[in-house]
């Protein structure tokens, strides 16, 4: 079974306008409200994928019934610890040349009360997860070495840990040596302060978090594709170009693709492949954390992949 996390959970609200301008009244054209946080969005491509993934983290408040209610209805597992703070609101405005404006809350408090229920509630599902992911941010108040600790259950009980976060917690985190993460260049300059513009100071950035205690690295290259090390080999990825209708997603998307690759046993071409085409296929449609399985198949075989060396 494939186990998410999501501990910043949100209501995805998108609104598409003609145009932002700044001071004036806002026509929406058209306006979408989802259960979001980068984990339920993992979670739910996991789900479109044929897998029965199990939905983990915070909920709170009016907004965290929302978000229950809408996994339910959707039939994915869920076991989220109920927090007395309400869980937050994320905004995304979409101008007509697509242009993507997002505002993003900070999210609830929790309490060391509610970590120890988590972790009761982590543990009692723990046993039946072959691979966990964890995605997206800290709520407030959650101590940034936790990411660490979850990589150190994960290793205790035989898990494979993938890992989508940044900053300081995913600096702790490599520390438990995670089976996968999956920076963007933005985030890798913030991580290593280092340059990476060229391919090859990518690939010398993506060493340099191998060496730290990642088993596997996935570099985000948006459009570009992405870079790939598992500590022996360096892989290339180049995938095709499409009008994207929304991105945001589409990075979960693509950790939903690996770890069903990985729970299944494909090879890593394979899984690489999927978890790009689950990318591709999120971008060109509008609902966030959204494939189509006749797109995940199509771009499937249109994904390069190249061993560097």
């Amino acid at each position: 079974m494939i186990t998410t996390i999501t501990f910043n959970a949100s209501i995805d609200r998108l609104y598409r306008v003609s145009e932002i301008n700044i001071g004036e009244v806002q026509r929406v054209i058209e306006s979408n409200a989802t259960a979001g946080g980068k984990g339920i969005n993992v979670t739910k491509v996991c789900k479109i994928l044929g897998e029965d993934p199990m939905a983990i983290g915070f909920l709170g408040g009016f907004n965290g019934a929302f978000i229950k209610n809408e996994l339910d209805k959707k039939e994915i597992k869920n076991r989220f610890t109920k927090i007395d703070s309400e869980t937050r609101n994320c905004l995304n405005i979409i101008e007509n040349n697509k242009v993507s404006t997002e505002f993003l809350e900070k999210g609830p408090v929790v309490e060391d009360s509610d970590l120890e229920r988590f972790e009761e509630d982590l543990n009692a599902v723990i046993k039946d997860t072959k691979v966990l992911t964890a995605s997206g941010s800290f709520c407030q108040n959650m101590p940034v070495e936790y990411y660490e600790k979850i990589g150190n259950i994960c290793r205790e009980n035989g898990v494979k840990f993938v890992l989508d976060t940044s900053g300081n917690a995913l600096k702790a985190a490599l520390k438990s040596k995670p089976y996968l993460i999956k920076p963007n260049t933005d985030e890798i300059k913030q991580l290593l302060d280092v340059n990476v513009e060229s391919r090859e100071e990518i690939i010398e950035a993506g060493k340099k978090l191998l060496e730290l205690g990642a088993e596997n690295v996935c570099i985000s290259l948006g459009k570009n594709g992405m870079i790939y090390l598992d500590g022996k080999n360096v892989y290339d990825v180049k995938i095709p170009k499409v009008e994207a209708v929304n991105t945001v997603g589409s990075g979960d998307s693509t950790i939903a693709g690996f770890s069903v690759g990985i729970l299944r046993g494909y090879s890593l071409e394979e899984t690489i492949k999927l978890a790009n085409a689950c990318g591709i296929s999120n971008a060109l449609n509008v609902d966030t954390g959204f494939v189509k399985l006749e797109e995940v198949e199509k771009y499937k075989n249109l994904v390069e992949v190249t061993k560097i060396a």
